[in-house]
């Protein structure tokens, strides 16, 4: 029985990843991950303070202009970072520069587009780092719930939400193995360290990290 339950968690699925979290050094972070079994065909790619996920040049996607597809899933600034699953990227991002607190930002752009409407009623799932007031927040809206909390993670922490079988925050949803230093090791470390090896159908990634003198972010593509 117990090589059953084992292998059945190696293999589930989650579809796509938040994660907010501090590293060993305590540098707040934010990370995505693409994990599909529908449209494996795409990348991370960032252009400035923003990394879009799109279909791969040449794939059978390519020329597809579904927003669950394509779309802004970080964004940044001197203060806020921003990451999730979907159009409501900006949005948060936008009601952050105009003066709303996070709580507020998240709140108003969840309710106010809802979950997608697609066959599987996915949920938007999104993560917020403020440097100012040193906080992280993750929230989410699904068919039957909205939840947006503050989370509190330790350094070597990074907490975590999935559109799938995770959708709600929650103080133990909480990576305690979390020590990539870097943004490019982070990316690795959600694709496939720790609790995120659990996760099956990884695409591709992208994280984002302050210090105390720079923001660094990355991207890791080709995974499949």
């Amino acid at each position: 029985m117990a090589a059953v339950l084992t292998r059945r968690i190696l293999e589930m699925y989650v579809g796509r990843i938040v994660g907010v979290g501090r590293n060993r050094k305590g540098d707040l972070t934010a990370a995505y991950r693409v994990s599909s079994r529908s449209y494996p065909n795409r990348n991370a790619e960032k252009l400035g303070n923003t990394v879009k996920i799109i279909a791969q040049p040449g794939s059978a996607d390519a020329a597809s202009d579904s927003p669950y597809i394509a779309y802004e899933c970080l964004i940044w600034n001197a203060r806020f970072a921003v990451v999730s699953n979907g159009t409501h990227t900006r949005p948060i991002y936008e009601r952050l520069q105009a003066g709303n607190a996070p709580r507020d930002a998240i709140v108003s752009v969840l309710v106010g587009l809802d979950r997608e409407f697609d066959q599987h009623d996915t949920p938007r799932i999104c993560g917020l780092v403020d440097l100012a007031e040193n906080r992280l927040w993750l929230g989410s809206i699904t068919a039957t719930s909205l939840s947006v909390m503050p989370i509190e993670a330790q350094p070597g922490q990074l907490a975590y939400i999935t559109t799938y079988e995770f959708p709600h925050p929650r103080v133990e949803q909480i990576d305690i193995d979390f020590d990539a230093a870097d943004p490019n090791a982070i990316c690795r470390h959600i694709i496939n360290a720790s609790v995120f090896s659990q996760f099956e159908k990884p695409v591709c990634a992208t994280s984002w990290i302050a210090s105390a003198s720079e923001h660094e972010s990355a991207t890791l593509n080709s995974i499949r």
